[in-house]
């Protein structure tokens, strides 16, 4: 039991496992199929909405599901997934449906098209109105039925299969959390790193890996994060260790190369404090990289789209942000400086801005400014396999 409970556990962190366990527990009870379902109580009836099945009931699932799977079932009928009064409750068809009844017939009807033997169904509360079920069967050939060593086997796993299914959908929805931060990150052009005290890194996002992969003001060295310039070094390895100690409830934040300002990078690191477990070193730091003096290359249709603006007040506010005069960009565009001045003067109206210096500074700090710097320096070698492994959060 201790090795099936074992890899139970294991299905947390890797669910494509579970028909192998089913597997297991069809062999160790001689078993022709293992089903894992979670139903849905309501109206005087069960609905499955979710399961897992062995190898053998997987490769047979439209037959399964024609037959005996269905809303047609007696079973899902009598109330399999009711209310339950005791933590477990362990029954049989036999048990379920009255002697001679017709509901009774149908279902031994139903095994036998399936060539089902003997049945055993455990089943336990997870919610007021869920329950999670073990669906056991006997092969056709094999008459024994299944008695009271196999209720004890099945009283047994299913509170282990419950806690188990529960740590796997936490650990999940971390999952998908972590991803939807990274790929948030990943769309402003934000350089995201994992490292620890010591600046050695676990993970790094695309935009991070490009920035230590070109900056001179910040390096990825012998896998760890390394400032460039000799006045830098001393107060990034400090700013990494007080984020690991968790000495700040604020984050802590650095300017490298500060005194190359269009080539600087900006620093921000949190971290979680020191381990809860016995023991525990420091935990894990999260730096923020980003070069503010990166040029923007705004695109405008962001521009048109977050400001509400037309494509060509769109293009000249994209212009002034790079740096461009009224009367450059009208030259450039082949327009007269009277246009581009009515141009400009909506785009004043539509971003509230009272003059050309607030416009820009307001576009320059808005998501479409964050999103243009995902794609600058797309010449630089971002190769997957050059990236680290994303983290993968332990269960």
């Amino acid at each position: 039991m201790q090795d099936l409970l074992l890899d139970v556990y294991a299905c947390s962190s890797a669910p494509e496992r579970w028909p192998a366990v089913l597997d297991q527990l069809c062999d160790r009870m001689s078993l022709r199929s293992a089903v894992i379902q979670l139903l849905d109580y309501r109206g005087g009836r069960s609905k499955p909405i979710w399961s897992i099945r062995d190898s053998y009931s997987s490769a047979h699932h439209q037959e399964h599901d024609r037959v005996l799977n269905n809303d047609s079932n007696p079973r899902l009928r009598a109330g399999m997934g009711r209310r339950i009064a005791g933590p477990v409750v362990i029954s049989r068809d036999e048990e379920i449906f009255p002697a001679g009844s017709a509901d009774l017939r149908e279902i031994q009807r139903r095994r036998r098209a399936l060539r089902f033997g003997a049945n055993l169904g455990g089943v336990i509360e997870c919610s007021a109105n869920r329950c999670l079920a073990l669906v056991l069967h006997r092969p056709a050939e094999d008459h024994r039925e299944l008695g009271r060593e196999e209720e004890a086997l099945v009283g047994e796993l299913l509170p282990h299969l419950r806690q188990a299914l529960d740590l796997g959908e936490r650990l999940g929805a971390a999952r998908g959390t972590a991803d939807l931060l990274i790929n948030a990150g990943a769309m402003l052009g934000v350089g995201m790193v994992l490292c620890d005290g010591e600046g050695r890194i676990a993970w790094a996002n695309p935009s991070a890996q490009s920035i230590l992969d070109t900056s001179p003001a910040v390096r990825q060295v012998a896998g760890g994060v390394r400032a460039m310039a000799p006045n830098d070094g001393v107060p990034l390895r400090a700013l990494l260790r007080r984020a690991a100690e968790g000495d700040s409830r604020q984050p802590l934040q650095l300017t490298l190369g500060r005194m190359e300002a269009e080539s600087a990078v900006q620093v921000m690191a949190m971290g979680a404090g020191p381990s809860a477990q016995p023991g525990g070193e420091d935990g894990a730091v999260v730096m923020l990289l980003c070069e503010p003096g990166r040029p923007l290359n705004l695109s405008p249709a962001s521009v048109a789209e977050l400001f509400g603006m037309s494509p060509a007040e769109a293009r000249l506010t994209a212009g002034l942000c790079d740096g461009l005069s009224v009367g450059d960009y009208a030259r450039q565009r082949g327009i007269s400086q009277g246009t581009a001045r009515i141009q400009l003067k909506r785009a004043l109206a539509k971003t509230g801005a009272p003059r050309q210096a607030e416009l820009v500074r307001r576009v320059c700090l808005s998501l479409a400014a964050s999103l243009s710097r995902q794609y600058v320096g797309a010449a630089a070698d971002r190769s997957p396999a050059r990236l680290a492994h994303p983290p993968r959060l332990a269960s």
